[in-house]
């Protein structure tokens, strides 16, 4: 049977129509309501963004999640993981810093109404291994061991792409984001024993080349910063030792720097090792516990775990919702492909502005890896289905999204009326008459603009 995914649009004429209500409209027609028994538990797991990133979800998108979840008896949790240690500017590797990284964004336990648990522990050492049922490349998957304290999970994601998993959505969120440090090095084959990091060798000549650089330069970098103290270089050779080496993956993010020749099966398992994970934490929390919403807004090349964002693709789609990731997140690439891209994005730079043209696998992903991997690797693994009805939802008028604790009924003059009727609204004279100074005819006209353009480097 094909899947259900409720979607709508981005537009808006009332506050009814504002896309964080949008979003728990589409969450109460895909059958929200019906998960969620009085003193529940509830997970909402998102992405809070990376440090220096500003197109993550806002927070109040994903608060109005929390605020439904109260409404219907349940007790809401922000729920996120430490991040995998691939590189030297990541944020987030330990649980202090990723909730520092959160406030920084706007999320905390005052803005969200709930608390935010970051369920792999400090350091993201706390997970249980968990079985793929039927992997594409994982046989187990190594799940942040607090998300199975929770009766109920709601998978709040951003659509948008992704350098190694080709796009990122509902699939993403739970493949990576509900992993462990070391699951996340295991979905990315990091610490495969025929593929992973052991086996990559060392390109002296990019060594070289980086070597010639400034200091402190790449090369010096990798011999000062590596935790296990694992590299060497004598000014000619970068040696690694395999015995002090403990797959920590903090030079991971150096095999985009051209230092190491790796082996060519190793990039195109990311996607299918992301559904793999994916599957297994489904079945391990049990899928009749999770839905999932997807916000397609602000639709980047790059995930939000990066420390910076690019212009978007595509133009807002609106939000998504489903019981069926794989669906979910089938209609936001199909809606995603429908539409002309964004002018000046990336997409229309490398001529892939047209619809239909697999923006996602020519314009987000580092090699060119197609967009529909990670999605016929979830049909395989058994997690979803790619086919589905997608039903038009409408917004409703709802006193619960007034700003409390007013209603239509009680605004907040009437709350405070008795302070109000004390204030003095008279401005006294302040104005020069009933006509403008400056005729209408003269304020509708462009005024002069742009003189010319130079660089930073003419303006003296």
């Amino acid at each position: 049977m094909s899947s259900k995914v409720y979607y709508l649009n981005d537009r808006a004429g009332s506050m009814m129509d504002s896309i964080p209500f949008k979003g728990v409209k589409v969450l109460k027609d895909a059958g929200l309501a019906g998960m969620i028994k009085p003193g529940d538990r509830v997970a909402i797991k998102t992405h809070m963004g990376e440090w220096g990133n500003a197109l993550n979800l806002r927070p109040h998108w994903v608060s109005a999640v929390a605020d439904e979840v109260k409404r219907l008896g349940g007790k809401p949790a922000i729920v996120e993981t430490c991040v995998a240690a691939y590189g030297e500017s990541v944020s987030r590797i330990s649980r202090e810093d990723h909730l520092r990284v959160a406030a920084a964004h706007g999320f905390t336990e005052e803005t969200m109404g709930c608390p935010i648990i970051i369920c792999d522990g400090d350091y993201g050492t706390e997970d249980v291994k968990v079985e793929v049922p039927n992997g594409v490349y994982l046989k187990y998957a190594y799940l942040a061991k607090k998300l199975l304290d929770f009766d109920v999970v709601i998978v709040v994601s951003h659509f948008k792409g992704h350098a190694m998993g080709v796009f990122g959505g509902a699939m993403k969120n739970v493949g990576i984001g509900m992993a462990s440090a070391r699951g996340k090095y295991a979905i990315h084959n990091i610490t495969h024993p025929e593929i992973g990091i052991k086996t990559w060798q060392i390109n002296q000549d990019a060594v070289k080349k980086h070597a010639q650089a400034p200091s402190p330069n790449l090369i010096e970098r990798m011999v000062d910063n590596c935790p296990c103290e694992a590299f060497a270089y004598d000014g000619e050779t970068l040696t690694r030792d395999s015995e002090k080496c403990r797959q920590c993956g903090f030079c991971f993010a150096y095999l985009f720097q051209g230092v190491y020749n790796f082996p060519p099966e190793l990039v195109p398992s990311w996607p299918a090792g992301i559904t793999d994970a994916a599957c297994g934490f489904i079945h391990a929390i049990g899928k009749e516990k999770m839905i999932f919403l997807n916000y397609a807004m602000d639709i980047t090349p790059g995930c939000d775990c990066g420390n910076f964002h690019d212009k978007a693709l595509t133009p807002n789609l609106g939000v998504f919702a489903s019981r069926d990731p794989v669906a979910v997140d089938m209609a936001c690439i199909e809606a995603a492909e429908a539409v002309t891209a964004v002018p000046g994005s990336a997409a229309s730079e490398y001529g892939f502005g047209e619809p239909n043209t697999e923006r996602f696998t020519n314009c987000s992903s580092m090699a060119k890896l197609s967009q529909w991997a990670q999605l016929n690797a979830a049909v395989y693994n058994g997690m979803g289905d790619t086919e589905y009805v997608l039903v038009n939802s409408v917004t409703e008028f709802t006193e619960a999204f007034n700003f409390p604790p007013y209603t239509m009924a009680e605004p907040y003059t009437h709350v405070h009326k008795e302070i109000y009727k004390e204030i003095n609204m008279d401005p006294g004279d302040y104005a020069y008459g009933k006509l403008p100074r400056l005729a209408m005819e003269e304020q509708s006209k462009k005024p002069k603009g742009k003189l010319k353009e130079i660089s930073i480097a003419e303006d003296k």
